[in-house]
């Protein structure tokens, strides 16, 4: 097994071993899906999460696009990307820079670079997290 891999599992463990059920992060997304271009603001409260759009809050229905930016939403596409993405394309995991939070085991910043390719070419980097509600969170 990979570095990169072992690495991910650590963080996957880091965060489950947390028992997190509230949290809030900010996150900032650079790439070819123009309507997650941008920063965002989401909450997960009470089982659902919650993005900051146009200075309200709205509820993601689970498994749109969205949760991808959730903790185990990145988890998760960070594992795609190492398992079922890279390993198939030149350059392979070489193409792939990931840092998981110490403490927590989120994705702290993701980029995959791969070569001329610019429709999958992205960066996904968490630029705060805490835990509990957002402090802008309302309903």
């Amino acid at each position: 097994m990979d570095e990169k891999t072992r690495s991910l599992i650590a963080a996957v463990e880091r965060w489950r071993s947390q028992d997190v059920d509230e949290y809030w992060i900010s996150v900032s997304y650079m790439g070819p899906a123009v309507n997650r271009f941008g920063d965002h603001d989401l909450t997960f409260i009470d089982g659902k999460l919650w993005h900051s759009w146009e200075g309200r809050w709205r509820e993601i229905a689970n498994g749109s696009d969205f949760w991808l930016f959730s903790v185990p939403g990145a988890l998760s596409w960070a594992r795609d990307m190492l398992v079922k993405v890279l390993p198939d394309i030149d350059g392979g995991l070489e193409s792939i820079e990931l840092a998981f939070n110490e403490m927590y085991g989120y994705v702290e910043f993701m980029r995959v670079r791969i070569g001329k390719r610019d429709t999958q070419n992205f960066t996904f980097e968490v630029r705060r997290f805490g835990l509990g509600p957002h402090p802008n969170f309302e309903k």
